[in-house]
């Protein structure tokens, strides 16, 4: 009996240590599901990160995970890269939009989980871009001052454009809905690495600049840089890719000679700078293209006609081109490319007159194979544009300064002021701007001026131009007034009071629709009480009321704005759903004039709403977020005042199931179109639903309006072909007497 009792307690301890201890589980990162991945595209197809220490991130040509769900963890596979607290860097990624786009752009976002906790928190991202399909695109992160050292994980993140774009793309590829976990992102792809965070660089060491690339021949080519403060050397590459190298030849020059290259190839000069032993700047590059060994002949260059902006350049024919670059520049030095052309003559415009340049022109003999440039001097001649006089404008004013515009005159290297009391224009030279304002200051109060402008034309100046303007009164020692209100607001009427200023003798106030102060003197009253009448509805005014001190001593105005009441609160018209996919729906009404805003609710009950909508001053929401195959009803009421509301007007939204096309429904009448598939790549089938007019036309129209195809709707289902049409996004619209709805269909 004992042996069965303890053979009983030992059974059900174990099974409580199963239960308490067994059950662990350790934690970890999130791992994005998205919900088609990146099998279709949409995939980060190579990314690169140049760090601290000689370290690099180069995942290059990756292509989509080999589980097609979009996560790949890449921390085993590609090394660590060392990061600086406080410090700067870049790199490059390439992503392929859907179905390998060139035209996609797919936010991407970096994260770095600094405090380990395994959640990629908002204030942990460092960075990124929006990238564009099948192109190294650009960006850089910025590691936080007091970020924790030691290795930590990186997250990459992409979104494609109809999910999320940067910056907000979520770490784990999910959209939310009330705080919870939603939906997940439908395409793009997730990678992870490792970094690990050092402790903050004392030395900054900078960048070159002035990397160019001369002297270039078949075989040969020499790099050329400005030196770098700090530098105790530099390093140098040149090779066929792009992406920098993670380290390159060590000079201590600002030149190199680059040999051994290879004919009619194009290549990439990279230089950086050298600080420390262990502290590099990141790479500068520049594109060369070696010449060709085939003896590509330069042409002989002369010079046409020429004026103060403009010169024509020619050139003898070379046998064996097959086009020509030309350049015209203020340098010597030829550029690394011009602008393409088949003929033997360019006429280069836009020019500034008295100005030296150098014409550049080389030969063209096949699609990799140029000739030496040939250049040729040559210096515009003067300008013959008569010198025109400003017209002037007068800007803001006090009692003690004025503003004084106007526009730009063509031809133009400047302009002189003078402001003095004195109508006539001034004899000698003003004080030169190159802008077109100027703020005169140190006036009198209530004093009358003259402004006088003219334009300087290089060698010659306009006539001057002249504007008078006097000062306003002086609010030195004038008290502004306090405590101004407006209150017993009605649709008509509006009480304006403010509080007493000790010495006064009086008060002036202005009541219009303008917000900034005015500009001229107000209504005297003797009072500190002013009642507004004759106003209208639901409309903003403004007071100002200022204090008097004297004749001529005004203070400065005192504003403020107030709303007269609506005199009826009218219910929104027009609701309408549209664009109704299996996650989504657009609601436009109509508001009736004198509103201020509108409420809107979205519910899955047909009753009016018991609490208050979120307001907004559109006519239009995007509903995103949806369930498929659902019902949902969208109500919306005008708000006419703080405390005046509409009544409610209500339609239904029920979401298409998943995976079904694009249909537009109005909730008002019934009628919609549906279209199938979508997308589509051969026929597109729209069906009418309600009232089928006999003259109703389909039209088929690009995202830009243009006209593409027109078919008379006989009957409830169209088949239209869009085989012909190109891959991108087109508008279906159906239109007869009594109805117009339009749809997006996406074209593979």
């Amino acid at each position: 009996m004992k042996t069965n009792f303890l053979r009983s307690f030992k059974v059900l301890f174990c099974l409580l240590l199963i239960s308490f201890c067994g059950t662990k589980v350790s934690a970890q990162y999130c791992t994005p599901s998205y919900s088609f991945g990146c099998g279709f595209g949409d995939d980060i197809h190579s990314f690169t990160l140049v760090g601290a220490a000689s370290t690099t991130i180069s995942d290059l040509s990756t292509g989509c995970a080999a589980s097609g769900t979009g996560y790949d963890d890449r921390t085993t596979i590609v090394p660590a890269v060392t990061l600086a607290q406080g410090g700067t860097y870049s790199g490059t990624v390439k992503i392929q939009g859907f179905l390998g786009s060139p035209n996609a752009v797919d936010g991407i976002e970096i994260y770095i989980d600094f405090n380990d906790n395994f959640t990629f928190e908002s204030a942990e991202s460092v960075g990124g871009v929006n990238a564009i399909g099948l192109t190294a695109t650009a960006y850089s992160i910025i590691i936080p001052a007091a970020a924790n050292l030691g290795s930590h994980r990186m997250r990459v993140v992409m979104a494609s454009d109809g999910d999320a774009t940067y910056p907000g793309i979520d770490p784990c590829a999910t959209t939310y809905l009330l705080g919870v976990p939603f939906l997940a992102y439908n395409f793009g792809e997730t990678h992870d690495y490792l970094v690990t965070i050092t402790g903050t660089s004392t030395v900054t060491c900078p960048a070159v600049t002035g990397l160019t690339v001369s002297a270039i021949a078949a075989t040969t080519a020499t790099l050329n840089w400005t030196a770098a403060t700090g530098a105790i050397g530099y390093e140098w590459a040149v090779t066929t890719s792009a992406t920098p190298p993670a380290s390159g030849t060590a000079t201590t020059l600002t030149t190199a000679n680059a040999t051994a290259l290879t004919a009619s190839t194009a290549y990439y000069a990279h230089v950086r700078t050298k600080c420390s032993a262990t502290s590099f700047s990141s790479w500068v590059s520049v594109p060369f293209t070696t010449l060709s060994t085939t003896g590509c002949a330069a042409p002989a260059v002369t010079l046409g006609a020429g004026t103060s902006s403009t010169q024509v350049v020619n050139w003898t024919a070379v046998t064996g081109a097959i086009g020509y670059e030309w350049s015209v520049t203020t340098s010597a030095t030829p550029p690394a490319s011009g602008t393409a052309t088949t003929l033997t003559t360019a006429t280069a415009t836009s020019l500034t007159a008295s100005t030296a340049y150098y014409a550049h022109v080389r030969t063209k003999c096949s699609a990799t194979s140029f000739s030496a440039w040939t250049s040729i001097p040559f210096t515009t001649a003067a300008s013959t544009t008569t010198c025109s006089a400003p017209s002037l404008s007068l800007g803001a004013g006090t009692s003690t300064t004025q503003v004084v515009n106007w526009a730009a005159i063509t031809g133009a290297t400047g302009y002189e002021w003078v402001v003095d009391m004195v109508a006539t224009a001034p004899t000698g030279s003003g004080t030169g701007t190159t802008l077109t304002t100027f703020t005169a200051a140190g006036l009198t109060a209530a004093t009358t001026y003259y402004a006088h402008v003219r334009t300087n034309c290089g060698s010659s100046n306009s006539t001057w131009t002249t504007i008078p303007f006097t000062t306003g009164p002086s609010t030195a020692g004038c008290n502004p007034v306090t405590g101004l209100t407006a209150s017993a607001i009605t649709a008509t009427t509006a009480t304006i009071s403010w509080t007493a200023v000790t010495g006064s003798v009086g008060y002036q106030y202005v009541i219009n629709n303008v917000v900034t102060a005015p500009t001229g003197s107000g209504t005297n009253i003797a009072t500190t009480t002013y009642n507004a009448t004759a106003l209208t509805a639901g409309t903003t005014y403004y007071a100002h009321v200022r204090d008097s001190c004297g004749p001529t001593s005004l203070s400065v105005w005192n504003t403020i704005p107030f709303t007269t009441l609506s005199t009826t609160c009218n219910a929104v018209t027009s609701l309408v759903a549209s664009a109704i996919t299996s996650n989504s729906a657009t609601i436009t009404w109509v508001r009736p004039t004198g509103t201020i805003a509108a409420q809107y609710v979205i519910d899955n009950n047909p009753a009016n709403p018991i609490v208050s909508g979120t307001t907004t001053t559109l006519s239009t929401r995007n509903l995103t977020g949806l369930s498929s195959s659902t019902t949902y009803y969208a109500h919306v009421r005008d708000t006419c005042g703080a405390t005046a509301l509409s009544a409610w007007v209500t339609i239904p939204i029920t979401t298409l199931a998943s995976g079904v096309g694009v249909v537009d429904i109005n909730a008002e009448n019934g009628f919609g179109i549906n279209a199938y598939p979508n997308p589509v790549s051969g026929a597109l089938t729209v069906e009418i639903q309600g009232g089928l007019d006999n003259e109703g036309m389909i039209q088929v129209m690009d995202v830009t309006g243009k006209l593409l195809k027109v078919i008379p709707a006989t009957d409830r289902t169209v088949s239209i072909d869009m085989s012909g049409l190109s891959t991108g996004l087109y508008l279906v619209r159906y239109s007869d007497a009594a109805h117009t709805q339009t749809i997006k269909i996406n074209k593979q």
